[in-house]
C-alpha cells in the first residue's frame, strides 16, 4: 500500500512540476510537503502522512476532514495541491467519483467551511456548524479549470481577507463571496470524500502553503 501511495504521489508531483502553489502573500505562515508527520496534523487511522503525501483512506460512502492543530491564522491565502489516484475520473472506464477539499475559517473539527472539487470536474462550497452541514453555497458547479484525468494534480486556493473570500482552481478564479469570518484566529485543513457506496478509496494531497 505504501509503495502504491508513494508512486501515485510522485506521478502527481511530476505532472505539476513548475506550477507551484499560487499563494501570493509575502510572508509564509505554513508550508508542508508531507515528507513526515511533523506538520501539525491530527493523527487518525484514516490518515497517512509521509513520502510526499497526506493520504485519506476512505471507507465506502465516507467523508473525512483534518484541521491543522498547530497553526492558526487571521487574514490568509491558503493553497493546497490534490492528486487524483488512478481508477477515478469523469466517468470513463467506470471511474469512481472522489472529492478533495480545502478547509478554511475553521473554529474546531465540527465547525468550518469547505471548498472542494470532484473528480468529474465540478466544485462546491459548503459550511459545517456544530457537526451539521447547514448550507451549500455552491453545489456541483461545472468548471473547466478542474483536471479530471487519473493522476492529475489540482491546486485549490482560498484568499481570505477580513470578510472577503476569493476561490481559485488551478489559478482560475471561480467565485467571490462575502461572509462572517470567525472572531480572532481560525484554522485551515483538508478533506476527502468517497462517493463510491461499495469500495474503499484514497484521496491524496502533496503540498500545502499558507501566506499572509
Amino acid at each position: 500500500m505504501r509503495r502504491t501511495v508513494f508512486a501515485v504521489a510522485v506521478v502527481g508531483l511530476l505532472a505539476s512540476a513548475g506550477q507551484g502553489l499560487a499563494c501570493e502573500g509575502s510572508d509564509v505562515i505554513f508550508e508542508d510537503t508531507f515528507q513526515d508527520n511533523g506538520g501539525g496534523w491530527s493523527q487518525k487511522k484514516t490518515v497517512a502522512i509521509g513520502d510526499g503525501a497526506l493520504t485519506f483512506t476512505l471507507p465506502a460512502d465516507d467523508m473525512q476532514s483534518n484541521l491543522n492543530v498547530m497553526f492558526s491564522v487571521e487574514d490568509a491565502d491558503v493553497c493546497v495541491e490534490a492528486v487524483w489516484p488512478h481508477g477515478v475520473g469523469n466517468g470513463e472506464n467506470n471511474g469512481r467519483i472522489l472529492g478533495a477539499g480545502l478547509l478554511f475559517w475553521g473554529e474546531n473539527n465540527r465547525t468550518y467551511y469547505q471548498f472542494g472539487i470532484l473528480s468529474n470536474g465540478r466544485y462546491w462550497i459548503a459550511r459545517k456548524q456544530d457537526g451539521a452541514w447547514v448550507g451549500t453555497i455552491a453545489a456541483n458547479i461545472d468548471s473547466p479549470a478542474i483536471k479530471t484525468a487519473p493522476g492529475a494534480a489540482n491546486t485549490l486556493r482560498v484568499d481570505a481577507k477580513g470578510n472577503q473570500l476569493a476561490f481559485y482552481i488551478n489559478g482560475t478564479k471561480v467565485r467571490e463571496l462575502r461572509g462572517q469570518a470567525p472572531k480572532g484566529s481560525w484554522r485551515f485543513g483538508v478533506s476527502g470524500d468517497n462517493f463510491d457506496k461499495s469500495n474503499e478509496a484514497t484521496v491524496l494531497f502533496t503540498n500545502m502553503k499558507v501566506t499572509d
